[in-house]
């Protein structure tokens, strides 16, 4: 007679080679927009641990991939919030590069470079972009925190093709509300957001594109996200 928990762990231990793939993906995605001194592979065993623990729940009929894009990305999200983005340091290392940002663009009658934010603050290039990453960053698990208040992730926002009519109903509203939100913004914030989180670019790219500062970006990104964060909580 065959033992039907044998069978259980074969079958997850063939998933999890199936979706493996996705995993990675998702965790060098999320790895260009963090600080390079966090282990992708750290992101990869975090991801692959929320993929274990969905396998528990799938439903091959609805849309499997898109809900274990969710617990992936979720499972690497809650990772890299112990490691403390949101911390009182970040916010107040935010706070000292918004204010040179501001006493140099009036001091020079122009946007500063990183070097000249760098050389204000008493630090080098490297520490400032280090610390821009994990500022940048600690503003997305911001916006997903709006979205876990909805009981959506915006990735199933965008993505999920479920068929349940009233999930269907909601995530249509939810997809209106969002671009609602982005038509709010200004047109460089539109810019930075769309170059960001649909092209996936890192900082250092947007920055050149735009012409501009990786700090000024990152405060464009901040500012965007912060807006959104209160418009969709208006709705």
């Amino acid at each position: 007679m065959k033992n039907p928990y044998s069978i259980h762990e074969k079958e997850r231990e063939e998933l999890v080679l199936k979706y493996l793939p996705l995993v990675k993906s998702i965790a060098f995605s999320v790895k260009r927009h963090i600080p390079p001194t966090i282990d992708v592979r750290d992101l990869i065993g975090h991801g692959i641990i929320g993929l274990i623990k969905a396998l528990e729940k799938l439903d091959a009929h609805r849309n499997p991939e898109s809900y274990l894009k969710i617990r992936i990305r979720g499972a690497i999200y809650d990772y890299l919030r112990s490691l403390d983005f949101g911390s009182r340091r970040v916010r107040e290392k935010e706070r000292k590069i918004r204010e040179a940002l501001k006493e140099l663009t009036e001091k020079h009658g122009r946007e500063p470079t990183d070097e000249e934010v760098a050389e204000y603050l008493g630090e080098d290039v490297e520490t400032l972009q280090h610390d821009l990453s994990r500022i940048s960053f600690s503003y997305v698990l911001n916006l997903e925190d709006v979205f876990t208040e909805e009981k959506r992730s915006y990735e199933e926002v965008i993505s999920s093709k479920k068929y349940d009519v009233e999930d269907e109903i909601v995530q249509k509203d939810l997809v209106e509300k969002l671009k609602e939100a982005i038509d709010k913004l200004d047109e460089r914030e539109k810019v930075v957001i769309q170059l960001i989180f649909y092209e996936e670019l890192p900082l250092k790219e947007v920055a050149k594109i735009l012409d501009c500062s990786v700090s000024r970006v990152s405060q464009i990104k901040g500012e965007a996200i912060a807006k959104l964060k209160r418009f969709m909580r208006r709705f």
